[in-house]
């Protein structure tokens, strides 16, 4: 793969310089504006400087309008639009295809090969049912977004070793921290921390019980109440912040950016502003690295991503295959991949430049000025160049290239773990899920704060029983059983990341 998105790369350079050219055929053809519904934005669609730079590339005219009322939107499908398509959440394309209110495109697709190869199989999949296909899915790359960012220039300072890989690793760590620095370990909030509670086997929240084949909460896990003791210590220690249990992000980024913490949560986006303000005042060498989740018992790392299917273009139902050919006709022009690649980055030697890894770096201020919004015109996601394309956009600065590029490369060595119900669409986890999620993070930071008693945990899972977790597990294995594609699809977690840094799982 990494050879195939380099030559196209290269190719692409050489290519862009004729888009014009390709515009002036293009709009030979000539075909009316098409009109797209798309989610609300902070700007423009229309006239933002990505969308005269595709009409001048294609040729093809399109007309942004936006929405923000769920129920308005779905009244307005159900009852008929002028809209060519719309943008529907994963949640929303579900209700939609269920209420037969989007259209068939997959006979109209014959005609578009090339679309059907640009993006993945698994959003296909994600789209189609009974052979027929109900939208252009943008398919999530799994990207790890982030880890525990610690403060590589405090470890350096005091011979800290962030090469730890069991839990008994990690304590022995934040005892080291609070000795040799008197500052807090380990700041956050989080009912249950992902790094820490991969070294008791733990990911996500509901997962497949390969022994009995059924989804099962990690309240079933023996693993959960040992992570829930563990925490309790650290924190009667004071190995973690006294103030997790009512901890939010201004607190957190506050210790983090005033230096009274060494580590916490960060995504890959995250040491960019505690960077900067550690630097303003005086901290010259602050820079941040990442600890990715630890080994359980058996030695696996559970790392959990983002896998799925972010948002999906669809067709009203009423449309005609007419109008239907001429969205199409635009889709398959983004998803062309010099076009994908100029409206996402924008021009070689302008926008951009290929370092000496052929890695794509933005030329700021021009990239941030222009293309900031690049990405929001994305309809469906061409599997081949968006790894490459959107480095560019996650390099902005140099921190956040930094943070994303150890994180991912220490992540991508030992695999991810997709989520089951990634693709899950059931009543009761639209009636049980939030209430319980709540119910778990409410008793989680009680245990670890020592408010509420570990012994109290089996009486805690039976309200969680009570409170619709018997009738979640029951429809979620359901579900799980009748759909093993999107169950298998979801579980497939490969990062396009492993080849283009070149490394291997382990």
């Amino acid at each position: 793969m990494k050879k195939r998105v380099l030559s196209l790369l290269i190719a692409a350079a050489l290519v862009i310089a004729s888009l014009g050219v390709m515009g002036a055929a293009a709009a030979e053809g000539e075909q009316p504006t098409v009109k797209l519904l798309a989610q609300a934005q902070s700007f423009d669609m229309n006239e933002d400087i990505v969308a005269k730079m595709l009409y001048e590339a294609t040729g093809l005219s399109v007309e942004y309008s936006n929405w923000n009322d769920e129920k308005a939107l779905v009244l307005e499908i159900s009852s008929g639009t002028e809209y060519d398509a719309v943008m529907l959440t994963a949640n929303l394309f579900q209700q939609m295809k269920n209420a037969k209110a989007l259209k068939d495109i997959s006979g109209l697709l014959e005609n578009h090969q090339d679309i059907k190869d640009a993006i993945s199989e698994k959003g296909w999949y994600y789209v189609t049912e009974d052979g027929a296909v109900y939208g252009i899915p943008n398919v999530d790359d799994a990207v790890y977004t982030g880890g525990l960012g610690y403060r590589e220039d405090i470890f350096a300072e005091n011979d800290i070793s962030a090469d730890v890989e069991t839990i008994d690793d990690f304590y022995n760590l934040l005892v080291e921290i609070k000795d040799k620095t008197g500052l807090i370990p380990l700041t956050g909030s989080s009912a249950v921390e992902a790094v820490i509670a991969s070294g008791f086997g733990l990911s996500y929240d509901f997962v497949v019980d390969e022994e009995t084949d059924e989804i099962k909460s990690w309240l079933r896990n023996p693993g959960m109440k040992e992570y829930l003791v563990w925490m309790n210590k650290v924190y009667n220690e004071g190995l973690i912040d006294i103030d997790w249990p009512v901890n939010n992000g201004d607190t957190i980024n506050n210790k983090m950016s005033t230096g009274a913490a060494v580590m916490t949560y960060a995504a890959h986006w995250s040491p960019l502003n505690w960077v900067n303000a550690l630097r303003e005042s005086g901290d010259e060498d602050a820079y941040f690295d990442q600890i990715v989740p630890l080994a359980d018992a058996n030695g696996k790392r559970h790392i959990a991503v983002s896998n799925g299917v972010s948002n999906v273009w669809c067709v009203p139902a009423t449309a005609s295959d007419e109008r239907t050919e001429y969205f199409l006709n635009v889709v398959a022009s983004r998803l062309q991949e010099d076009v994908y690649w100029m409206f996402n980055d924008g021009y070689e030697g302008t926008h951009y430049y290929f370092d000496e890894n052929h890695y794509p770096i933005p030329i700021q201020p021009i990239f941030n000025d222009d293309m900031k919004n690049g990405d929001k015109y994305q309809i469906g996601r061409n599997q081949y160049v968006h790894p490459f394309s959107w480095m560019a956009r996650v390099h902005k600065t140099q921190v956040q290239w930094d943070a994303f590029y150890d994180a991912n490369s220490k992540a991508a060595y030992y695999g991810f773990e997709g989520k089951p119900l990634t693709f899950a669409s059931f009543p009761e986890y639209a009636e049980y899920y939030g209430a319980l999620n709540t119910l778990c993070n409410d008793y989680f930071k009680q245990v670890i704060a020592g408010t509420e008693s570990i012994d109290s945990y089996d009486d805690f899972v039976a309200e969680w029983e009570a409170s619709g977790g018997v009738e979640l597990e029951a429809a979620a294995t359901e579900w799980y059983h009748a759909n093993p594609g999107l169950v298998e699809m979801a579980r497939e977690s490969y990062s396009p990341y492993n080849s283009i840094f070149g490394y291997e799982i382990n």
